[in-house]
């Protein structure tokens, strides 16, 4: 699988960062989803102290989320499905970039990724004895 072929990145520079990233999660709320996490990987690397200009990126936020009646329902027609949520996105600018991106993973990328692993799973009844 090529990861890339598999990804959707919206490149922008009427925008800073910080901004594509309070819109996105103002529209989250708003859509009833629940922010499970933001992960802040420019601070934690600031944190640790990492040299000025040695990093790739000015801003990098990934945000996990998830509607949980949505989840509920996935869930309990398969079990399995939980190794899929929650849903990402992330927002982060290059160094050097005047551009923010916005990239997730496609919805079909999902389908596709959960057929095989329906068919592998032992306690799933095989095409042929259904």
């Amino acid at each position: 699988m090529n990861p890339g072929e598999h990804i959707l990145q919206f490149r922008s520079d009427a925008m800073d960062p910080e901004e594509v990233l309070d819109d996105l999660l103002g529209e989250l709320k708003l859509r009833n989803y629940s922010v499970t996490r933001v992960n802040n990987i420019d601070s934690i690397y600031q944190r640790e102290s990492t040299p000025p200009g040695s990093l790739e990126f000015s801003f990098y936020k990934i945000v996990e989320f998830c509607n949980l009646e949505s989840c509920s329902r996935i869930i309990a027609a398969d079990l399995l499905s939980g190794v899929f949520m929650p849903a990402r996105f992330l927002v982060f600018r290059e160094t050097g970039s005047s551009e923010s991106v916005l990239a997730f993973l496609k919805p079909t990328a999902f389908a596709e990724l959960s057929i095989p692993l329906f068919f592998r799973n032992p306690f799933c009844a095989s095409p042929k004895s259904a």
